[in-house]
C-alpha cells in the first residue's frame, strides 16, 4: 500500500488533506484516484488507512477508515560531527532511520571540517527512509551545537574515540543515552576529557579505524 507522510495527523481526525507536495506525488506521479486506499504515517507512531475522496493534485482529500498507534521504539540517540562530504551524512541518516534511529544531533567540534547543514534536505531524506522501511517514528534532527554545550545539556552517555584508554564493550550499551561520534580528525583530547568528566563512557566500537558515518551506524546498531 502507498505510504504518505502526514505530520499533523491525529487519531481524532476522520478526514485529512495531504500537503501540496504529497498531493502532487499521490495524484500526478502515482496516478491515484478517488476510491483508492493509502496509508498515512505521522512520524510519531500513528498509522492510518485512508480512502481518497477528492483526488486533487494540490489538496488531495481523504476519509480515515482505521488508525493504529504503534508502540514506541527504543530512544536511539546519536550525536555526531558532520562529515565534510554531505553524501556521507545523508547515507548514514537513510540507513540509520531504516534501523530505528530516533534522534540525531550534530556537534561542532574542534576538528570539524563542516559547520553548515541543510536540515530541510536531511528531514526529507529521513521521511523518505521512514516511508520506504515502514518505520512509524521519524527521527528528530537537531541543529549543530557546540560540543561543550551538548555534553553539559546531556550528561551521561557514550563516546567513541581513537585514543588509548579504558573502554567498555558494546555489549554494555543501552538506549536512552546519546552516543557521541567525532569528526574525521577525531575528537580533541580536551573534548574526550570533558565528556568523561560529564559522565560519558568510552566505548570500543571496533579493532579498526572507522569512518565517521560508519562508526555512527555501528553505534545505532549496538544501541538497538
Amino acid at each position: 500500500m502507498r505510504l504518505f507522510y502526514a505530520p499533523d495527523f491525529s487519531a481524532e481526525q476522520q478526514q485529512y488533506q495531504l500537503s501540496e507536495e504529497e498531493s502532487k506525488h499521490c495524484v500526478r506521479v502515482l496516478r491515484m484516484q478517488e476510491g483508492d486506499v493509502l496509508t498515512l504515517l505521522n512520524g510519531n507512531g500513528l498509522e492510518a488507512i485512508a480512502r481518497i475522496t477528492a483526488a486533487h493534485a494540490k489538496h488531495c482529500h481523504l476519509q480515515i477508515e482505521k488508525t493504529i498507534l504503534h508502540p514506541e521504539t527504543p530512544l536511539v540517540h546519536v550525536a555526531m560531527a558532520p562529515t565534510k562530504n554531505m553524501d556521507r551524512i545523508e547515507w548514514f541518516l537513510e540507513k540509520a532511520t531504516e534501523l530505528g534511529l530516533r534522534q540525531l544531533s550534530f556537534l561542532a567540534c574542534q576538528h570539524n571540517e563542516r559547520n553548515k547543514l541543510n536540515l530541510e534536505r536531511l528531514h526529507k531524506i529521513a521521511v523518505a527512509a521512514m516511508k520506504q522501511s515502514k518505520r512509524y517514528y521519524l527521527p528528530v534532527i537537531e541543529e549543530l551545537k557546540p560540543f561543550e554545550s551538548f555534553v553539559r545539556l546531556h550528561p551521561n552517555g557514550y563516546i567513541g574515540h581513537c585514543y588509548e584508554g579504558s573502554k567498555i564493550s558494546t555489549d554494555n550499551l543501552r538506549a536512552l543515552s546519546p552516543f557521541l561520534i567525532g569528526p574525521e580528525g577525531d575528537f580533541s583530547e580536551k573534548e574526550v576529557e570533558l565528556a568523561l568528566a560529564s559522565g560519558y563512557q568510552a566505548v570500543h566500537l571496533s579493532d579498526y579505524r572507522l569512518r565517521t558515518e560508519t562508526a555512527a551506524l555501528a553505534a545505532v546498531f549496538h544501541l538497538l
